[in-house]
């Protein structure tokens, strides 16, 4: 018989090993905005996306008990999060605040860092996610709002907890190799829209000549540096509308 403690008390909940130590699930996120749709960015498998806005439900048996605004009735923007395993799943919301508007007009920092993605499962947003926790650790240590992964053969791939994109010469690139994310594909499909071109490609770090994007659920799309004329619409589009009045 197994005796498991955390913080030196018995625990007993019955997690699968799995599941426990050694991160086998996947999960994904979704932003919801007061009278918006939610925006999602993740992986596979979703669950069916509440409806709209901090008001919105859930499908039985990810729900909240009283609903969502019941949770949180002065929140305007909350950021859930879905997470299905061997015989275990979970729902997550808390209350999401954007970033400072001033960002997505001056841009941030990002850093390359020594951290790989697993070769089979970058694709796929899994509770195996060390690699990219300490990518991010080593970005914010040097000041960076986010880390840069890459892949076995050198490619960079993708960030610890965006989906980083490439613009040039009216061209939007799309870093192949990591995380397919969703909000990523929404910005793909709106760049197409507004007249660029779309490609996907592999990249070293040498060839990240241009403009580098962030694309992701908690950030809308998020430049790297101060963003050129030609794409402010697109991050205007993805701007989160989640401040207070």
């Amino acid at each position: 018989m197994k005796r498991v403690l955390l913080r030196g008390k018995p625990f007993a909940e019955p997690l699968p090993e799995g599941f426990l130590y050694h991160g086998l699930s996947v999960f994904t996120t979704l932003r919801v905005e007061g009278g918006g749709a939610p925006l999602a960015g993740g992986a596979p498998p979703p669950p069916p996306a509440p409806r709209r806005g901090p008001r919105a439900s859930l499908p039985g048996g990810w729900g909240f008990p009283g609903g969502l605004q019941a949770a949180f009735p002065k929140a305007p923007c909350l950021r859930l999060r879905f997470t299905v395993g061997e015989g275990v799943r979970l729902s997550e919301a808390r209350p999401y605040t954007p970033l400072p508007p001033s960002l997505y007009r001056e841009g941030v920092r990002v850093r390359l860092t020594r951290y790989r993605v697993h070769p089979d499962l970058a694709r796929y947003k899994t509770g195996n996610y060390l690699p990219y926790r300490l990518a991010l650790e080593e970005a914010r240590k040097e000041g960076a709002f986010e880390g840069l992964l890459l892949d076995a053969f050198g490619h960079v791939v993708d960030g610890s907890r965006t989906s980083p994109l490439l613009f040039r010469e009216g061209t939007l690139y799309l870093l192949e190799g990591g995380l397919e994310g969703i909000t990523r594909e929404k910005v793909a499909e709106a760049a197409r829209g507004l007249g660029l071109r779309v490609e996907r490609s592999f990249f070293r770090p040498e060839g990240l000549r241009g403009h580098l994007l962030l694309a992701g659920s908690g950030v809308g799309l998020l430049p790297v540096g101060p963003p050129p004329p030609e794409l402010l619409p697109l991050i205007e589009a993805f701007l989160p509308r989640c401040y207070t009045e």
